[in-house]
């Protein structure tokens, strides 16, 4: 058998350079095992950032965009009104709810009273002065009626056709006396937003009181209000009222009747004209049943608005990537799964009311939503 080249040249004298392992083997290499080192206790992975719910762009502002841009007849403020009463709701599908969950939703929607806020007008009528003379107007004759809850701020002031409060106390189930002379009450005092004592039989306030068309509008208790708002607040012993006098002064510490109003001191208080007064404590609010299920339903909304506009870089984003996320693509959004099938318009007006948001033209991608200090 002859022998092979290899064995009679032998082995050759040329200087060998090592091989390069291969990427993945060195990658192998370099890197430990899990199994050998544990890893390190209380280290947290970096936050994933989610494109799909946050938005990082900066948009183009080319002019303020109206909110129901496409709606150009409206002119009066019931007009107004009956409009926004309209895109409250989207309709309730026929189909994809089980029986229940349909009739839960059309009984919640029966329950919330046909009012509209105040700034959710100025937010679709451009002119908030106009507004406001026109519902003066209406209000002394009798065509609309303003309703309040208190220490709700803008949100909290509402106004109802006075065809639909009084179709709502005549379907109660109060006595005919009742309604009767409630109604004749507001005929006569179509401003008026509280009912004194005595100004009805007690039977018929109670009645009232129950349906829910009268509260309570007794004030606060003395040393509950160092922090509330001035239209609300009731006592002399207030941030708003010292920091008006000079220190070391008595009025800088709330006047003569300072510790009683704060509720201290063993004695009676020496209350004087200017001071708290009590003909108006036992007077009653004029009410609509639902106003604060309805309240509920805008601040869940107007807040979810507040969440994802924290979400995006720069405090905006294009109005249809807000929609597309309230909607959800069909019943699985958060319009049906927490607003009861709310519109989005409806939401956007409400937010815009407040002076929450602010929309603007893009010229780009449609009309954009802005964060604003509200």
């Amino acid at each position: 058998m002859p022998q092979s080249l290899r064995s009679i040249l032998g082995n050759s004298n040329r200087v060998r350079k090592p091989s390069k392992p291969s990427p993945a083997r060195q990658n192998t290499a370099s890197t430990p095992k899990s199994s050998s080192q544990s890893p390190r206790k209380g280290k947290k992975p970096a936050p994933k950032r989610d494109a799909e719910t946050e938005f990082q762009e900066k948009l183009s502002d080319v002019g303020i965009a109206k909110i129901f841009e496409e709606e150009l007849t409206l002119r009066d403020v019931v007009q107004a009104m009956r409009y926004i009463r309209g895109k409250m709701f989207t309709p309730v599908p026929p189909t994809g709810f089980k029986s229940t969950r349909t009739t839960e939703l059309l009984n919640y929607r029966l329950s919330v009273p046909p009012i509209v806020t105040i700034g959710h007008l100025n937010a679709i009528l451009t002119s908030p002065s106009k507004v406001e003379r026109e519902v003066v107007e209406l209000s002394r004759s009798g065509v609309l009626r303003k309703v309040r809850v208190e220490r709700r701020g803008g949100m909290g002031e509402a106004l109802i056709e006075s065809p639909d409060l009084e179709a709502m106390i005549r379907s109660t189930g109060m006595s005919d006396d009742s309604k009767d002379e409630f109604l004749k009450f507001l005929r006569e005092n179509p401003t008026a937003q509280t009912l004194p004592r005595g100004a009805i039989k007690h039977s018929h306030t109670d009645e009232l009181v129950r349906a829910g068309f009268l509260t309570s509008s007794l004030q606060a208790a003395p040393g509950t209000t160092l922090h509330v708002r001035p239209e609300d607040r009731t006592t002399l012993t207030s941030i708003h009222h010292v920091s008006r006098f000079a220190s070391g002064t008595v009025s800088a510490v709330g006047g003569q009747n300072a510790i009683h109003l704060a509720g201290g001191g063993g004695g009676a208080p020496t209350l004087t004209g200017s001071s708290v007064s009590s003909s108006g404590a036992s007077d009653f609010r004029i009410a609509v049943p639902g106003h604060g299920r309805y309240l509920k339903l805008a601040e869940g909304a107007v807040g979810w608005l507040r969440e994802m506009l924290d979400k995006t870089k720069w405090g905006e984003a294009p109005e249809i990537w807000f929609k597309e996320r309230f909607e959800g693509g069909g019943l699985y959004g958060m319009r049906w799964k927490d607003f009861w099938g709310v519109e989005w318009e409806w939401v956007l007006g409400q937010a815009a009311g407040l002076g929450i948001v602010e929309v603007f033209e893009t010229g780009s991608v449609g009309r954009g939503v802005r964060a604003l200090g509200g």
